[in-house]
């Protein structure tokens, strides 16, 4: 007897399946008794069925549904396969970057480019496609083939849109309104009952949003405030729902509709409740800034011919290699490398998790020892997965002084071939544990081709070419004065490797951590003034380093050095956040950047003839 939706039987070919909603649609599918090719461009895992059905119904392919000879190549193979036509597609497969917000004019025209490849091109080709498939299907069998549904996988954006990311949201309405209201009375013509229709779910709790509404107020804003039922949808209410308008027996005078499966929503809120009120009486007000209650800059006086900032934000993964290298002590113990464990376990997943909420994790550089990626290589793929560069920090968190010229060179080659591994590429940054570094180090990045070394404070917000003098020898005043008394020689440079500085005051760890065998460490400073040593330092440059002055760059760097172990602290990663958003309320004139890049743009500025040496 079959089943009320009567799909047993029939073939069904769903893209996207490996995703959060494609792998439900191939359970469900399955459950309901259809023999499912299972298409998607990474490997598809296999997962649990009811008792009633069975793997032996399933054929997984792999391919990309934007490129035609392959879609057309796999509707073939899913053919041969099952050895009978296709009835039902469901065409899911598409894509979104949830780890950055773009208005449109900013938005990346490759990235545009690259969405409507797959989610609009591809859903076109899939059908266009699928329904060839039909066509030829049914001139061999003189008749026309039962079930020929299709259904297409929209979006609650594509109809009330979704700032930040025109690219996804004018893509599903495209899909959800234009073609399937189009395609609708086209297929018609190919077999009289065929149906095209299109779900459009709304938040669903799938990988694709990734930690996007972990933050109780951020999943009130989107998927609460104006949603009837208050919460996510699962996988499973959208796989339930193309079921249904895959069925002719259930949906079957069902045709170019959009079913939305949303949770009742209403719409979107467009102003946060900190973007409509303003205050000018806030602490931080500067000249020409008008000031939200939480400071940050929301509009700023015209500026002609200034300089833009480059914030230079790193982090420094020491970990447990912290204790080891240049921490080492005597009384170190398992408390002390119990630190180093959060700053692994917990602290580099909090502020990975941040960035991407911020929009800036691709803009990010993490120094991290060779140690660390051993010890950590789950959180450390986090990192590469969030799209940020990776950079090297020592291997057990050794300072220069300690080690001889070849145990450097060891160091270092271990250390390459690690991030090579891991990131398929060769690093081309280095910060010195501690910034403990000798000419001899400055001498084997050179000579190992990197780019950047990001260890010295020759100046404080302008990059230089790394120095190539003599060691500095003190005086031996043992000996006549005559001896010692000369000046030390600056002028030496590389030509090849940059410097991008940093210093003491530019670092989160040894204000806000306590390393008890730290002589220098506090740990019980209020997080605020360590903010308002980085506004003042800020503002400072912006007031006063934007010219452009002849012989040097055409930008200015504001770097920062944040340490997991410190700002993964829960009473810390707050404030990160807070200063983060501050410098963005500047606009346009301040720009996240890896260190990478912008090692590589002071070299472009060389190339023009500026620059500053490292005798400044």
């Amino acid at each position: 007897m079959a089943s009320f939706l009567a799909l047993e039987g029939l073939h069904v070919f769903i893209s996207g399946a490996a995703g959060g909603i494609g792998s439900q649609a191939v359970t469900e599918f399955l459950n309901q008794g259809c023999k499912v090719t299972a298409h998607d461009l990474r490997p598809i895992p296999l997962r649990p069925l009811s008792n009633n059905s069975n793997h032996a119904n399933l054929f997984t392919i792999q391919g990309d549904i934007s490129s035609e000879p392959s879609i057309k190549a796999g509707i073939a193979q899913a053919r041969a396969h099952h050895g009978r036509p296709i009835n039902i597609l469901i065409a899911n497969a598409g894509i979104t970057d949830e780890s950055n917000e773009y208005p449109i004019w900013k938005m990346p025209t490759e990235l545009w480019q690259k969405t409507y490849d797959v989610n609009v091109k591809g859903t076109f080709l899939t059908i266009k496609h699928f329904l060839l498939a039909a066509e030829e299907a049914q001139g061999e069998l003189g008749r026309e083939l039962e079930n020929l549904a299709i259904v297409v996988t929209g979006s609650e954006t594509g109809k009330f849109g979704q700032a930040g990311h025109t690219e996804y949201a004018s893509g599903k309405a495209g899909l959800q309104y234009g073609l399937v209201r189009g395609v609708k009375n086209e297929i018609v013509r190919l077999n009289a009952k065929a149906r095209i229709n299109a779900v459009a779910p709304g938040w669903v709790d799938t990988a694709l949003i990734g930690d996007r509404l972990d933050d109780p107020h951020e999943l009130w804003t989107e998927a609460q405030a104006t949603v009837a039922l208050r919460k996510i949808a699962q996988p499973s209410d959208v796989a339930c729902a193309m079921a249904f308008l895959a069925s002719h027996r259930a949906a079957g005078h069902i045709s170019g509709e959009v079913i939305d499966v949303n949770g009742g929503m209403e719409g979107r809120i467009i102003w946060q409740e900190k973007e409509v009120s303003r205050s000018s009486a806030n602490s931080d007000a500067q000249p020409g800034i008008v000031t939200s209650s939480d400071g940050v800059p929301t509009s700023l006086k015209p500026t002609t011919n200034l300089r833009p900032i480059k914030v230079a934000l790193s982090i420094d993964v020491d970990a447990i290699s912290g204790w080891l290298g240049t921490g080492q002590h005597p009384d170190n113990n398992l408390s002390d490398y119990s630190q180093g464990i959060f700053s692994g376990k917990v602290g580099v997943p909090r502020l990975v998790k941040l960035f991407k909420k911020l929009g800036i994790a691709k803009q990010i550089t993490w120094f991290i020892p060779g140690h660390s990626m051993e010890t950590f290589p789950s959180e450390v793929q986090r990192i590469i997965e969030a799209g940020s560069e990776i950079a090297l920090h020592g291997y057990s968190h050794e300072g220069a002084p300690q080690l001889s010229e070849e145990q450097q060179r060891e160091v270092l080659a271990k250390c390459i071939s690690l991030a090579e591994k891991l990131t398929g590429k060769k690093p081309r940054g280095w910060r010195a544990p501690l910034y403990q570094i000798k000419e001899s180090t400055l001498a084997l990045l050179e000579e190992n081709g990197f780019t950047y070394d990001s260890s010295l404070c020759h100046h404080d917000s302008i990059p230089f070419w790394a120095p190539k003098n003599a060691p500095i020898v003190p005086p031996n005043f043992q000996q006549p004065a005559s001896q010692w008394m000369h000046p030390t020689e600056l002028s030496k440079q590389s030509d090849k490797l940059v410097e991008i500085p940093c210093n003491w005051y530019m670092e989160d760890a040894t204000p806000l951590s306590y390393y008890p065998h730290t002589a220098n460490s506090h740990g019980y400073v209020d997080v605020r003034h360590i903010e308002q040593i980085w506004k003042d330092r800020f503002l400072w440059l912006w007031n006063n380093e934007r010219e452009r002055v002849a012989g040097e760059p055409d930008f200015v760097v504001y770097p920062l050095v944040l340490h997991p172990d410190t700002s993964g602290m829960a009473h810390v990663i707050e404030m990160i956040a807070r200063h983060v958003r501050w410098l963005q309320g500047f606009g346009d004139e301040v720009q996240f950047e890896r260190y990478e890049d912008i090692a590589i743009a002071f070299r472009e500025c060389m190339g023009k003839g500026l620059g500053i040496s490292a005798g400044m």
